[in-house]
């Protein structure tokens, strides 16, 4: 994987991006990647310091990472398959834990506009909601790829169920992030 940098690009090939937000474990690595046209300096120092809370909601074959920086800001989601990740990167997460494992996720806030990382910080996940991540990525894998259309359609299924990812998180298991 490429190594990241505040102030460096993302990708070392891009220098553009939708403003989306990604949420992958590729490579054996969790990563939540947040991709703002020219983050604010609030957006920045939320990202960097705020106390921040994941959430985690499976609805059929499509695993939602809901997150948000801040007590005051609405949670926000991302939807992952682990289809979709590139056979080079897919690493299958072990589906028994240590009752001790706690998942390191990366998070990076980059300026779509630039490709730039403008902000980074790595946080952990409580032992239980690491559990509850990798057996939903394991149990996702071991089922067949319903292809692109129908993953999408079942996207948005949910969305039509939970109109907010608000509304998703009261169904979701939750963790605060911790340093």
């Amino acid at each position: 994987m490429y190594k990241y940098e505040v102030g460096k690009l993302y990708h070392p090939a891009r220098t553009q991006w939708p403003e989306v937000t990604q949420y992958n474990f590729r490579a054996g690595q969790h990563e939540l990647v947040l991709f703002l046209n020219n983050p604010t300096p609030r957006e920045r120092e939320a990202l960097r310091r705020l106390p921040c809370e994941f959430g985690l909601r499976v609805e059929q074959d499509v695993i939602f990472l809901l997150y948000r920086f801040g007590g005051d800001v609405p949670w926000s989601d991302a939807p992952y398959s682990i289809h979709l990740v590139p056979e080079s990167e897919r690493q299958i997460p072990a589906p028994e834990l240590s009752a001790e494992t706690r998942t390191l996720l990366q998070v990076v806030l980059v300026d779509a506009r630039t490709g730039l990382i403008v902000a980074m910080r790595a946080v952990t996940l409580s032992p239980e909601f690491t559990a509850a991540l990798q057996h939903a990525i394991y149990e996702q894998h071991e089922r067949p790829w319903i292809g692109a259309s129908a993953y999408d359609a079942q996207i948005q299924q949910a969305y039509e169920k939970y109109p907010t990812s608000e509304a998703m998180t009261r169904q979701a298991i939750k963790t605060k992030g911790g340093a």
